[in-house]
């Protein structure tokens, strides 16, 4: 038996695990938040610019495309909203850029100018720099930003290899954190 385990490589390849995250939204542009210097889409992150959607809506479409019941959100600050989108006036619960990150994303999304940072995890005091920057934050928890795309990558390989390898995802390997 042969174990294949791909982690941060499907972080910035395209098609990879930002990619599959975003492709639950219906986007106008997409694009790495660190371009890759020698493939084209390929890069940490991305940036997506979306159709404007209600937070509440962005949730319920992550909870869905993730296969999860709850979400973290922390809500950006009113005030310092309005002044970083005073030329544009827009609403506080309407977002039109999204940074998304899978796994722990902090560092990455870190400056990066979109309306929500969404990531799996990022300490408190990461989370409180962003909301005072007057940006939503939305955790999913670290694992489940790159469950969910394994079985794409599954499909994918299978298809590559015409069926002439049989694949299985583990069963065992699992979130390390429950809500309860």
């Amino acid at each position: 038996m042969t174990v294949y385990s791909p982690h941060t490589c499907w972080d910035s390849v395209n098609q990879g695990v930002n990619d599959w995250i975003a492709s639950c939204f219906d986007t106008s542009l997409v694009k790495p938040i660190k371009q890759d210097s020698f493939h084209e889409n390929a890069g940490m992150g991305r940036i997506i610019t979306i159709y404007p959607l209600k937070l509440t809506k962005i949730c319920e479409i992550l909870k869905a495309h993730l296969g999860v019941d709850n979400l973290r959100v922390g809500y950006a600050d009113k005030t310092c909203w309005s002044n970083r989108l005073q030329e544009t006036n827009q609403n506080h619960d309407s977002i039109r850029t999204i940074g998304i990150c899978a796994g722990s994303g902090g560092s990455l999304l870190k400056g990066v100018d979109v309306d929500l940072y969404l990531t799996g995890e990022m300490s408190h005091h990461e989370v409180l720099a962003v909301i005072a920057e007057g940006r939503h934050v939305v955790l999913s928890e670290h694992t489940v930003t790159e469950r969910g795309y394994l079985k794409s990558v599954t499909a994918m390989l299978s298809k590559l290899v015409e069926g002439q390898v049989e694949f299985h995802l583990s069963e065992s390997d699992k979130n390390p954190i429950i809500t309860v």
